[in-house]
């Protein structure tokens, strides 16, 4: 079988098997240092700029940021802003149950009736949620200076490797 039947609207954009237009080639395709094209070596197809190879994918992607096994999919040109956003809720959810639940964490420790099981779970719940906040919160920040930057977390990791 080729491929699916449909195609997900959050799916990274995958490079295109040829392009038709000289013109296009010229605009949009990086070249070599002796003027040559680009290609993929695992594809075989030419590989514009910010596109790289995923390895778990087999595909090139359009200005790929990196391979998220958590989506089980490529985060990429097509579906980033999606992942953005997931990022922003997710923070936006743990800071949110962090700052509405101190009352009730003060509530089960000072007093001595409740549940050592309750309280345990209320507890845990609430350390797990101010550590996932935080990195998430984190991360979240990384990439929003990504975007301000214009770089993918290749093209920093890359150029973090090449600068020392």
């Amino acid at each position: 079988m080729a491929g699916p039947l449909y195609k997900l609207k959050n799916d990274p954009e995958e490079t295109p098997l040829f392009i038709k237009s000289r013109s296009v080639v010229k605009q949009s395709i990086e070249r070599k240092k002796y003027g040559g094209v680009r290609m993929c070596q695992r594809c075989l197809r030419t590989k514009p700029d910010r596109c790289h190879h995923c390895s778990q994918c087999n595909k090139c992607i359009l200005k790929m940021d990196h391979h998220c096994p958590w989506v089980a999919n490529c985060i990429g040109f097509g579906n980033y802003k999606y992942f953005i956003n997931m990022l922003l809720y997710a923070s936006l959810s743990c800071i949110l149950v962090v700052f509405t639940s101190d009352r009730v964490i003060a509530a089960v420790l000072s007093k001595e009736d409740v549940d050592y099981r309750t309280a345990y779970f209320i507890v845990t719940a609430y350390v797990l949620a101010c550590v996932f906040g935080f990195i998430i919160t984190g991360f979240l920040c990384f990439h929003l200076w990504l975007i301000k930057n214009q770089y993918t977390t290749i093209e920093f990791c890359e150029k973090r490797t090449s600068d020392s």
